[in-house]
């Protein structure tokens, strides 16, 4: 009885060229290519953010499900010798295991692992009292606002935390971590930005909390630590934090009723990150998007020219929509 042998090569040939391994590899590419597509036409913040988060499932499982069966196919080469249409159909079922179930648990444990390293810097100030370089002013000014704000948005159980201006936080930031909701913002933010400027800053980091930016952006993260070759991951990471940052603009524009404000909040934080202490009024936001540049595919910021001319395009409608309502009180009036 003669003794028949595969090489590896042959054995992922026939296992990948398989009708229902092929389907399946092919079904996955296609969905993948669905939701970009969803993606990419959609102006729903929900439904496009939704998309990016199915793209992320549907690539993850697909790697998983790849590397699973390389794995699974070099170390079953000799059920090949005896039924290999039988050696693909168990690789397929075994595959399919860690396919399902290890996905979701590497993220919980890089996204829980990233969040423990920088929930100490949003809980600075909440736990042992405030941070004494803080002076009252400062913390009672950005309190006020913050509480008057998450009033007007029917919102609770969040905090704020005003911290040194030294951390390794940016300006202003959100976390959604175990049931605490945290809006960080620098004690040097809130002094160098007046009441409206500081209202928007803050709304927008609500608006983070809102759309549970918190678990998209770590998950994403998580999920592009994980593939490091995979261009999707990095580019899945990147949309997500982008329109974010778009989403959390035109939250805080509704919520104040005032962009132009953001607008102008934006310009002095980009301008405090080269120079101290720069005051920049709107007028000159012509000059400043002059050198900003379009960021690529996998910038986790929008350009800053991009987010400045949606929210003046907005202020420019709160406007129109003033001017309306201004005109229809004097009709009625005169009426």
């Amino acid at each position: 009885m003669p003794h028949w042998t595969f090489t590896f090569t042959e054995v992922l040939h026939f296992y990948f060229t398989t009708d229902y391994v092929a389907i399946g590899i092919f079904a996955a590419i296609l969905a993948l290519v669905a939701s970009f597509g969803v993606f990419a036409l959609s102006r729903n913040h929900l439904t496009k953010s939704r998309s990016l988060l199915a793209a992320m499932a549907i690539s993850t499982s697909f790697w998983i499900f790849i590397i699973s069966s390389l794995i699974l196919c070099a170390g079953l080469m000799g059920d090949y010798v005896h039924s290999p249409a039988g050696a693909v159909l168990d690789i397929v079922r075994i595959a399919l295991l860690p396919t399902v179930l290890l996905g979701p648990a590497v993220f919980y444990l890089l996204r829980n692992r990233s969040l423990k390293q920088i929930y100490p810097y949003f809980a600075f100030n909440r736990k042992g009292g405030n941070d004494p370089s803080t002076p009252d002013v400062i913390l009672g000014r950005a309190t006020s606002l913050f509480s008057g704000l998450v009033h007007t948005a029917n919102l609770s159980g969040i905090s704020l935390s005003v911290v040194p201006a030294l951390t390794k936080l940016p300006a202003s930031a959100a976390l959604d971590w175990k049931g605490e909701r945290v809006v960080a913002i620098s004690s040097k933010s809130v002094a160098s930005l007046d009441d409206d400027e500081l209202k928007a800053v803050l709304a927008h980091e609500l608006g983070h909390i809102v759309h549970r930016d918190s678990m998209r952006k770590t998950v994403a993260t998580a999920y592009r630590s994980a593939f490091l070759f995979d261009p999707v991951a990095h580019f899945v990471e990147a949309a997500i934090y982008r329109d974010g940052e778009l989403y959390a603009d035109e939250y805080s524009a509704h919520l104040t009723g005032k962009p132009a404000a953001l607008a102008s909040a934006l310009i002095k934080i980009h301008e405090s990150m080269r120079a101290p202490a720069v005051q920049m009024p709107l007028p000159q936001v012509t000059s400043m998007l002059l050198e900003d540049h379009e960021p690529s595919l996998f910038s986790k910021q929008p350009s800053l020219t991009l987010r400045i001319k949606k929210l003046l395009e907005m202020e420019n409608e709160v406007e129109a929509e003033d001017q309306k309502d201004s005109l229809e009180q004097v009709d009625r009036a005169i009426a």
